[in-house]
């Protein structure tokens, strides 16, 4: 502009805005909106607004009405900050907040900067309760009409009782909440009913017959369907025979268990027991056995045991135990019985002595049973003739070789007569020390055998030996006279030898 020349500025406001005034350099020079002055110099104006924002309404609703209560509606400036809530009624959740079916918010509380008119809806959710029915014990009974309920509906429970049961009542949390079987509650949470039941009770009871026949138990009472066992004891003497209710069997077991259903009398049956007394040998050829038989409880009995000839008779057993070592053996009867006599076959000793020592060995004397074999079998000596065998001075046998069926001791002598030459004298045999307790050197030109022989004619001791000396332990020989048989260097002497 030139020096003079008028001008006007305007200022036009946008929306939410007012024109306040024009200033330059921080002085006002017009509140016209429209501002026409002349110029007489260079100007810097500003033109002056006031932000003056709108006013939108804010409008709650609730689904449904009574689903809850919705409140920070009303009338709000533009970009102001808003907080509606939504409080679910008794019985209702709230879902979400939705404007135009849209959902907006899933929180309570929802808050929003202002920019425009909005009608925002609650959405309640209407609850649902389940309510859980048991029977106790289960058994008990038959339980109907739990489910799943909405707020405030009405519920009927109903409660039959099995056979063996009667109702008591309805407990929940171990409360009584109503005693009839037919219990009806509006829903207004879930609820865990439990229906009670009681098991009916019946009287059992237990005699025996005869009294004095055997003791019983288990009578009582007892609920329906509970396990009753009875037990009858038969007293000394006597059998169990079976269990009757009202005259008719019902067990032949002594021990009797079944379940209860009614109040019942049962009778254990006794009798008065015979016993069989069984009586064998042992083995069937050692004797005979008398006395078995069948007695009554209490009878006085007595079995015998007679040996067959060449047996002794040793014990009566039973079980394996010894109960009697008389062969004539009394017992009271209280009991069933097997009773085995035990033989035992006789045993008889063959002694035999040769006369003279040094003249022979004897092979086959020894312990015998009744009706063995005996074989007495005589290794005879150089220089010495067999002539006979002699029993309590008499002549049995002239055989060297005697065999007899043994029924009896014998105490035998096998005789010998000397010929000439008994030993060889150039050889030297030194035997030391004789008598002796333990043990005895013998020292010769090259030994080669040992073997000593006791007064039965029996070897105790047979060894080669090599080299000039021998030494033997006899501390192990039963006192008394041994004949040493030495061979050494091929020529065999006769030696006697003291053990003491």
């Amino acid at each position: 502009f030139q020096y003079g020349e008028s001008c006007t500025v305007g200022a036009g406001p946008s929306d939410g805005y007012t024109f306040t005034n024009w200033t330059s350099n921080g002085s006002v020079v017009s509140t016209e909106a429209f501002y026409t002055f002349t110029v007489t110099s260079s100007l810097d104006l500003v033109a002056n607004f006031t932000y003056v924002p709108p006013t939108y309404t804010i409008t709650v609703e609730a689904n449904p009405a009574n689903g809850g209560t919705v409140t920070g509606g009303g009338t709000f400036n533009y970009g102001q900050s808003c907080t509606v809530n939504a409080t679910a009624n008794a019985g209702y959740t709230f879902t979400n907040w939705t404007e135009n079916g849209t959902v907006v918010s899933d929180n309570a509380t929802y808050t929003f900067n202002v920019t425009g008119n909005r009608t925002l809806v609650a959405n309640f959710t209407q609850n649902t309760y389940t309510v859980t029915l048991t029977a106790l014990p289960t058994h008990g009974g038959n339980v109907t009409g739990g489910g799943t309920f909405n707020y405030g509906q009405s519920c009927t429970v109903s409660a039959t009782a099995a056979t063996g049961y009667t109702f008591t009542n309805w407990t929940e949390n171990g409360t009584v909440v109503s005693a009839n079987a037919t219990y009806t509650f509006n829903v207004t949470g879930n609820r865990t009913l439990v229906a009670n039941f009681t098991q009916l009770q019946f009287t059992i009871t237990a005699t025996a017959d005869p009294i004095n026949g055997g003791n019983v138990e288990g009578g009582g009472t007892y609920t329906y369907g509970q396990s009753c066992t009875l037990t009858a004891t038969p007293a000394t003497g006597y059998n169990f025979v079976c269990w009757t209710k009202n005259g008719q069997q019902v067990s032949t077991d002594a021990t009797y268990t079944f379940s209860v259903t009614e109040s019942a009398a049962f009778v254990a049956q006794f009798q008065l027991q015979s016993y069989a007394i069984f009586v064998s040998a042992y083995p069937v050829e050692g004797g005979i056995t008398t006395g078995g038989g069948s007695y009554l409880y209490g009878d006085n009995l007595t079995v015998t045991a007679t040996a067959n000839e060449g047996y002794n008779f040793i014990s009566w057993v039973e079980d394996d135990n010894v109960v009697s070592t008389e062969a004539n053996y009394s017992f009271t009867v209280t009991g069933s019985r097997s009773l085995t006599a035990i033989f035992e076959l006789q045993t008889f000793e063959v002694k035999v002595t040769v006369d003279p020592l040094e003249a022979a060995d004897v092979v086959g004397a020894g312990t015998y049973s009744y009706g063995d074999e005996v074989t007495l079998t005589l290794n005879r000596n150089e220089d010495w003739a067999f002539d006979n065998w002699t029993e309590n001075d008499e002549v049995v046998s002239e055989e060297m070789t005697y065999i007899f069926t043994i029924t009896s001791n014998r105490y035998l002598t096998a005789h010998f007569s000397h010929t000439e030459g008994l030993f060889e004298n150039n050889l030297q045999v030194l035997v030391y020390p004789n008598p002796t307790k333990d043990k005895v050197t013998i020292e010769s030109e090259s030994l080669n055998h040992v073997r000593i022989v006791n007064t039965y004619g029996q070897t105790v001791y047979n060894a080669d030996h090599e080299g000039g000396q021998a030494i033997i332990d006899l501390s192990q020989m039963a006192k008394g006279i041994y004949m040493m048989h030495i061979e050494a260097n091929g020529i065999q002497v006769v030696r006697k030898i003291v053990v003491e």
